[in-house]
């Protein structure tokens, strides 16, 4: 599987993930804004949004490289020879998929304001949380806990 596979891959499989993301979240702001903690909720959308951006990064991260990657038996995609090469393409086209959607988000929706609902993309903040989180996440996944290159040890 070429790089250009594994970026087309990994870029479905992030708009996948950040579609159910978003879906979720607003159901759990819409459930938050019901119950009587409606005027000192703030913070709780906060973390929504932050929570579900890790979750949905992490998600993304992992369904993208196994997608990508053939299967061996026994063997996780992140135990593959190539895994750091996947990892960092998932990574660039993220970061692409992301800072293109915070664009869009920026001019549909951003620039006029945005509204005082806790929802992404309307809220600016709860945007740029979300897709901070997602990022920060893809991140954490590619560099924090891919293991080793094969035949290496960490001991030294």
């Amino acid at each position: 599987m070429g790089a250009l596979g594994t970026a087309a891959k990994a870029a479905l499989a992030l708009t996948g993930c950040l579609i159910a993301a978003d879906i979720a979240g607003v159901i759990a702001c819409t459930i938050l804004d019901i119950l009587p903690l409606r005027f000192v909720s703030g913070p709780l959308f906060y973390t929504i949004w932050l929570v579900f951006g890790i979750f949905c990064g992490l998600l993304a991260y992992n369904l993208a490289g196994s997608w990508a990657s053939p299967r061996e038996a026994g063997k996780d995609w992140s135990e593959r020879f190539d895994a750091g090469r996947t990892g960092n393409v998932i990574l660039v086209t993220s970061a692409l998929v992301l800072a293109g959607l915070a664009f869009l988000f920026h001019r549909l929706f951003w620039r006029f304001g945005g509204g005082s609902d806790p929802y992404v993309p309307d809220s600016p903040p709860h945007s740029i949380l979300f897709l901070a989180a997602v990022m920060g996440a893809v991140a954490l996944a590619r560099f924090g806990l891919m293991p080793g290159r094969p035949g290496r040890s960490g001991a030294r």
